[in-house]
C-alpha cells in the first residue's frame, strides 16, 4: 500500500514513534492521517501533529495518549461517514467537540477523553498488596486506613516486610470532570435525532469494569445518589467506553494487540445516561448499530463462573480471549 502522507518523526523522545517506521504501529498511524487528512484545515492539522509531538525535544507521553485516541476515532468515522463528519465541530459555539457525524437522519456529537494513567500503573507494578472499592462506600477511608496500619510490618512484625497495603486509584472524579466538560460543550436543547456522547478510553478490562461502577455504582454518576449534582452533566446523552488506552500504551510489550490505529478493532461499549433530559432510546440503539461495539453481546452473556457484577471481565476472557479474540493483551 502506498501512503499519500509522508510522516516524518524527528522528536528522538518520542518512544512511540521515533525509529519505528518500518513497524506497523508506525504504517497503522499514517493510514489513520492519510484517512482523516482530508477532513482538516491547515491549522487543526498543525496542532494535531504537536500534539501527536511528531517533533521537537519533549515528550508528553499522556497528551500523546490522548491525541492518538482521538486520531483512532476520528480517522474510522472520517472514513465511514466521510460526507457528513465534521472535525472539531461547533456544536455548542464558541466551544467545540472532538468530531460528529450524521447518519440516517440522526446526528452523533462526540467528546473523547484519555486518562491519565501513570498513577495507577506505578500502583500496579509495585510489590505491594493492593485494594479498591467499586463505587462510593461508607467509611471505606477509615477502613483502609486501619487495614493498612495493620499491614505495616514497622508496627506489626507479623506481616510481609516491605509490602504495605496500597489503595487503588480511583477515577470516579475524573469521569465527573469529563461529564462536566463535555456538559458545557454540549446543547442542552438538542432533538431526539442528536445524540451527545462522551469517550472515554481505558485501559484493560477490569479497569473498564471500574468506569462501569463509577456510572452505576455506589453513588455512580448516572444515578439518583450520584455523588454530584446530576444537572451538571445532562447535556450528555451517552457514554461510550473502549479500551484505546489499554490497545496504545506500551503497545511494544502487547503482542496479541495488533491494528493499534483501527477502531474496528478496540473493544467498545455504549452506556446510556438514565438522567439525560430526553429519553433519546431510539437514537441510543441507533448509535449502536453506526459503529463496532460489544454492548449487545455484553448484555445477551450469560455468566456462568462468577459473579455477574463482573460481567466485562467475564465476556472479555471467557468470550473472547479463550477464543483467539484478542482485543486485549492477555494477563494484563
Amino acid at each position: 500500500m502506498e501512503f499519500d502522507l509522508n510522516i516524518e518523526v524527528t522528536n528522538k523522545e518520542n518512544k512511540y514513534l521515533f525509529g519505528k517506521q518500518g513497524n506497523s504501529y508506525y504504517k497503522g498511524l499514517v493510514d489513520a492521517l492519510t484517512s482523516l487528512d482530508p477532513m482538516l484545515t491547515a491549522k487543526q492539522k498543525r496542532s494535531l501533529y504537536r500534539d501527536l509531538q511528531l517533533s521537537g525535544d519533549k515528550f508528553d507521553e499522556a497528551k500523546y495518549l490522548q491525541a492518538a485516541c482521538e486520531t483512532v476515532i476520528a480517522s474510522y468515522l472520517s472514513s465511514k461517514y466521510n460526507e457528513t463528519f465534521v472535525y472539531e465541530k461547533k456544536v455548542n459555539p464558541p466551544k467545540d467537540v472532538d468530531c460528529g457525524f450524521s447518519t440516517v437522519g440522526k446526528t452523533y456529537n462526540i467528546e473523547v477523553k484519555c486518562p491519565d494513567f501513570s498513577v495507577k500503573n506505578e500502583i500496579d507494578s509495585t510489590n505491594a498488596f493492593k485494594i479498591g472499592s467499586f463505587g462510593r462506600l461508607i467509611d471505606y477511608d477509615e477502613v483502609v486506613g486501619k487495614m493498612q496500619e495493620a499491614f505495616d510490618s514497622k508496627t506489626n512484625p507479623a506481616v510481609v516486610p516491605n509490602k504495605p497495603l496500597l489503595r487503588q486509584q480511583k477515577m470516579d472524579n475524573k469521569l465527573k470532570d469529563y461529564l462536566l466538560s463535555a456538559h458545557g460543550k454540549f446543547k442542552g436543547t438538542t432533538t431526539t435525532d442528536e445524540l451527545n456522547i462522551l469517550a472515554v478510553c481505558g485501559s484493560d478490562w477490569m479497569d473498564l469494569q471500574k468506569w462501569f461502577f463509577y456510572m452505576y455504582g455506589v453513588q455512580g454518576l448516572f444515578t439518583p445518589e450520584s455523588f454530584h449534582q446530576i444537572d451538571d452533566y445532562k447535556n450528555v446523552d451517552a457514554v461510550l467506553l473502549t479500551n484505546l488506552y489499554h490497545r496504545h500504551h506500551d503497545y511494544w510489550k502487547k503482542d496479541k494487540i495488533e491494528n493499534h490505529w483501527d477502531f474496528s478493532k478496540s473493544f467498545n461499549l455504549i452506556f446510556s445516561n438514565p438522567l439525560r433530559h430526553q429519553d433519546k432510546a431510539e437514537i441510543i440503539c441507533s448509535f449502536v448499530d453506526s459503529i463496532p461495539n460489544h454492548s449487545r453481546a455484553l448484555m445477551n452473556f450469560k455468566v456462568t463462573n462468577g459473579l455477574d457484577e463482573m460481567r466485562i471481565p467475564h465476556f472479555v476472557v471467557e468470550e473472547l480471549i479463550e477464543k483467539g479474540l484478542y482485543y486485549f493483551q492477555p494477563n494484563t
